[in-house]
């Protein structure tokens, strides 16, 4: 590594911290306002649903491989730069969405742009950084995420005190294309597939990625795993706003402040334990990365429960504290844990089919089964609904855990 890359890694890292952060900050301004966006546009959960999940994941996944597998090769700081000028710009014309299909168009364009970045950052920063700071810098980067979903709903609450939806979405979106300027200009790239190589590496494709995971044991666990984990994950994220203010009658003020600070307090610290306990006991011995995993998954479970069917706002809070964090210890520990197990050119495509599995089980599946579920309990529970849809979800986590802990025992790591 040249003392020019070197001495500016710690700028790279803070210029994707930032980047990370406005990507779920653009995400979670829509979760604290849909209510709001579903009377104005005249929707339902059901539609609801389909804006904050499937219609958004499936486009996240669709846009992720073409821009990972050039990224593998070429300058990702283009790709992280141009991906946030584009998801800022969309969110910003969210603002003048005056129905279903026109704010539809503009969660597309979020999506696609959003699909880009996460897989372009990891695979830059997983080359300027030793391998004994892996972990804890891919759970830097997943704290960074936490303190956007936390953060984002802080700042929303705030703003609906003087400002409409529309307002706040132009707010939150236009400074992004600043920070995408300044990542192109000032982050780090050691340019490894392009310049530094004579011949740059054949791209990796996505069904390379999957058949490699096809035939590793421990990786189709873990394929099990994304499936699961992400629908209760993601239901209680894209929905925690409306359940709180449907089910214990917070306003929007009160729901980003407890919401928020709850979502910081679960992930933030969450991520920052995984990646220091990955990186100290699961460096040597990638299995160890799903023993704990499956650990957190399976004690979270009926926190899960806990927070969905909780009478009292507060409990309902501190059962979401303790899920999220214990949720949280695994997705450091088994992206490291993939990593280890595929050649260094395959990563940003095993990022992108991660976030693959994420978006569609998560943001895909579990916002959209978690609003059609409502949608369901509408006629026995009122608003009330929310509360039996996530608790059925919350059932998840176990086989999670159970795919985490089969998923360390099979772990075989390739070596460097």
């Amino acid at each position: 590594m040249s003392p020019e890359i070197s001495s500016r890694r710690g700028l790279t890292l803070g210029l994707l911290v930032v980047v990370a952060i406005l990507s779920y900050v653009d995400r979670q301004v829509f979760t604290l306002f849909q209510d709001d966006i579903k009377a104005e546009l005249g929707l339902d959960d059901g539609q609801l649903g389909l804006l904050t999940g499937i219609a958004f994941a499936a486009f996240y996944a669709i846009a992720a491989f073409p821009i990972a597998r050039y990224a593998d090769r070429g300058d990702r700081r283009l790709v992280i730069a141009v991906c946030v000028a584009i998801w800022s710009a969309a969110t910003a014309l969210s603002a003048f969405a005056h129905s279903f299909w026109q704010m539809l168009l503009a969660r597309i364009g979020l999506a696609a742009a959003e699909a880009g970045a996460g897989p372009a950052g990891m695979s830059l920063l997983t080359d300027i950084f030793p391998r004994d700071r892996r972990t804890t810098i891919i759970s830097v980067m997943l704290a960074a995420n936490a303190v956007g979903l936390s953060g984002g709903l802080a700042l929303a609450g705030w703003l609906s005190q003087w400002y409409g939806w529309r307002s706040v979405f132009l707010i939150v979106g236009l400074p992004g294309i600043a920070v995408g300027l300044a990542v192109y200009l000032l982050a780090a790239e050691p340019r490894r597939r392009g310049v530094a190589e004579p011949v740059a590496p054949p791209q990796t494709s996505l069904g390379e990625v999957l058949r490699t995971m096809a035939s590793s044991a421990s990786l189709r666990w873990v394929g099990l795993l994304l499936c699961m984990v992400p629908l209760t994950g993601f239901a209680f994220i894209l929905w925690g706003a409306s359940f709180f203010q449907r089910v214990h009658g917070m306003d929007k003020t009160e729901t980003g402040f407890w919401l928020g600070g709850a979502m910081a307090a679960g992930l933030v610290i969450g991520n920052l334990v995984a990646g220091w306990v990955s990186d100290r006991y699961g460096q040597a011995k990638p299995g160890f990365n799903g023993w704990f995993a499956g650990l957190g998954l399976l004690v979270s479970f009926p926190f899960g429960v806990g927070f969905a069917l909780a009478d009292n706002a507060y409990v309902a809070l501190a059962c979401f504290v303790v899920v999220k964090f214990m949720m949280t210890l695994h997705l450091g520990p088994i992206i490291a844990l993939c990593f280890a197990q595929v050649p260094v050119q395959m990563r940003a495509m095993m990022s992108a089919t991660i976030n693959m599995f994420i978006g569609l089980a998560g943001v895909g599946l579990g916002g959209t089964v978690a609003g059609y579920l409502s949608k369901a309990f509408t006629p026995g529970y009122g608003e009330l609904s929310l509360q039996p849809s996530l608790a059925i979800l919350s059932c998840c986590l176990l086989v999670g855990g159970i795919a985490a802990i089969m998923a360390g025992r099979t772990a075989k790591p390739l070596e460097e």
